[in-house]
């Protein structure tokens, strides 16, 4: 029986601290990011292929950082965040889609028989933390390269009735973003999610590939959509007028 479920189902008890299988999907591949990079870190060189390559993709990644932000100091600064953003996603969204992991382990539970894993990024949890995660490092390069002064300036600006206004209507977009980057990164992987179930479960056979194709592309690219607007907010709330 087809079981699709808006929330994380609650898969395990660790110390009085519920465990749901959300969760113990990011724990899994944050261990997978950290396994790889180790690898990457003693693969000989010069001649090994996937050291290569991430030296290259770290190579392009930088420099498009530098094209968004616009000051090549500040880029190396902020790189390594939306970097960590884009592997993250994009290793997540990923591993939900290797045949055999989503829907095809369970526990029992109180509840009864739940999915064992779940992508981290169809869990709003996930995706909010992130989202949070994301603003408040805004504001916190936005206090480095602007200062104390200027940087409360972008909310409370006493310098006329209009700049008071206009900086009351900053907070509100800075709450904002939080929403919309949760709820849009949260919103297309779900939905993938239970394209891809009720597929699997009408026609498990061939019919699936070509949305598990599509859904590998959508996965890329709202991870990259993260890491650009990241790098983008940044560069704005760090901008004087």
């Amino acid at each position: 029986m087809l079981n699709i479920s808006l929330q994380p189902e609650y898969v395990a008890a660790i110390l009085g601290f519920r465990v749901t299988n959300s969760l113990l999907t990011s724990v899994l591949v944050t261990v997978l990011i950290i396994l790889t990079a180790f690898l990457l870190r003693f693969v000989p060189r010069p001649r090994a292929f996937l050291h290569r390559a991430a030296k290259y993709l770290i190579y392009q990644f930088l420099k498009l950082s530098e094209m968004v932000v616009g000051d090549k100091k500040r880029a190396r600064a902020v790189m390594p965040l939306a970097a960590t953003f884009f592997i993250f996603i994009v290793f997540a969204n990923l591993l939900a889609l290797i045949p055999g992991f989503l829907g095809s382990f369970f526990v029992e539970t109180a509840a009864g028989r739940v999915p064992l894993l779940r992508s981290p990024n169809s869990d709003l949890n996930t995706t909010l933390a992130l989202a949070l995660i994301s603003v408040f490092a805004t504001q916190g390069f936005s206090l480095r390269y602007l200062g104390g002064r200027l940087y409360l300036r972008r909310f409370f600006d006493f310098r006329s009735p209009m700049r008071l206004f206009m900086g009351f209507f900053e907070v509100i977009s800075e709450s904002v973003k939080v929403l919309s980057f949760s709820f849009r990164l949260f919103g297309n992987i779900f939905a993938g999610e239970v394209l891809l179930l009720v597929l699997a479960f009408l026609a498990p056979y061939l019919v699936p590939i070509p949305f598990m194709i599509l859904e590998i592309f959508v996965g890329i690219i709202q991870a990259f959509i993260f890491s650009m607007l990241t790098l983008s907010f940044i560069k704005t709330a760090s901008t004087t007028e």
